[in-house]
């Protein structure tokens, strides 16, 4: 890890650096959520256990469970057939947070590769309609492969740079979510490539992007509607400086608190650098790599005022 990163997480409040770099050492944990779009999630649930594999539910997760040994789901034949997703514990919660319900008229705004997508849509039990976006065609085939082996008709996918979807249409949908590209500071232990290459150049570059896809989304959502912005990064550059910018642009936006019981986070920061930023920050998730031993995030919920 270079200096300048350790010396930036140094700065961020709350930060224990001993126990961020104790969770980059360890793996991330295997888990996964049953499709109950194609079987009860209990005839999935003991397809696994004949199969001799343990696992225990994800607390703020309908559907989500963590295997409690070091197993590679990714071969199982159910995993194969979309009766199961692989997915990150905590990258669960942001959907959670969004809590789709079925009828509705949702955005993905940052689609690809799907995990989120398809979380959403089952929530929704197949009704509505769910408009899955990215901007890259090679991502949107590995988009498209999920939806299918998933067995999902709700969603519609376009490819598209998502800071244009304003130019089509506004004020349309019931809920938005932008997991937006980041820095990814979060999952470090998925690649220690991100550590050794990290700079602030590429913070400020990427908050440009993730402030102009918040904005973006946020004129698409309905009166009353609910956004949630995520991330899997620690940086507040990417995190509650965008979302506080929102606040200072838009007399319409408030923040909400978010209740995800099991879930250990830490309230939003509100002031760095000399700067202070809208009180309500607070009510945002900070979720460390080390409170749940597994991957680090960051979750806004944004509901537009009637």
């Amino acid at each position: 890890m270079s200096d300048d990163l350790k010396n930036y997480l140094d700065m961020i409040p709350d930060l224990d650096l001993e126990l961020l770099l104790e969770a980059y050492e360890r793996p991330l944990p295997e888990a996964f959520r049953v499709n109950t779009l194609k079987l009860p999630e209990e005839e999935t649930l003991q397809r696994l256990r004949d199969k001799g594999i343990k696992f225990r539910p994800v607390p703020w997760a309908r559907h989500g469970y963590q295997a409690e040994e070091d197993i590679d789901l990714g071969t199982t034949l159910e995993h194969m057939l979309g009766l199961i997703y692989l997915q990150g514990p905590v990258s669960m919660a942001p959907v959670e947070a969004l809590d789709p319900k079925p009828g509705e008229i949702i955005l993905d705004m940052c689609a690809a590769p799907g995990s989120k997508t398809t979380q959403i849509a089952q929530l929704m039990s197949g009704e509505g309609v769910v408009v899955a976006n990215d901007i890259s065609y090679e991502r949107v085939k590995a988009l498209s492969s999920n939806i299918q082996k998933f067995g999902i008709l709700n969603i519609v996918i376009t490819v598209m740079d998502g800071r244009r979807f304003p130019r089509y249409i506004k004020e349309y949908f019931d809920r938005v979510l932008i997991d937006a590209p980041c820095s990814s500071l979060g999952i470090i232990s998925k690649d220690w490539g991100v550590a050794k290459s990290w700079s602030y150049n590429v913070v400020e570059r990427l908050s440009k992007l993730q402030l102009q896809l918040l904005k973006a989304g946020f004129e698409t959502l309905k009166p009353g509607g609910t956004l949630i912005y995520s991330t899997c990064t620690l940086t507040v550059e990417e995190n509650e400086m965008i979302v506080n910018k929102l606040l200072e642009e838009r007399d319409d936006a408030a923040i909400k608190p978010i209740t995800l019981p099991g879930l250990k986070h830490r309230p939003g920061v509100t002031e760095w650098r000399n700067m202070k930023f809208d009180p309500s920050l607070r009510y945002t998730m900070r979720i460390m790599p080390y409170d749940n031993w597994a991957e680090g995030f960051y979750i806004a919920r944004i509901v537009k005022e009637a």
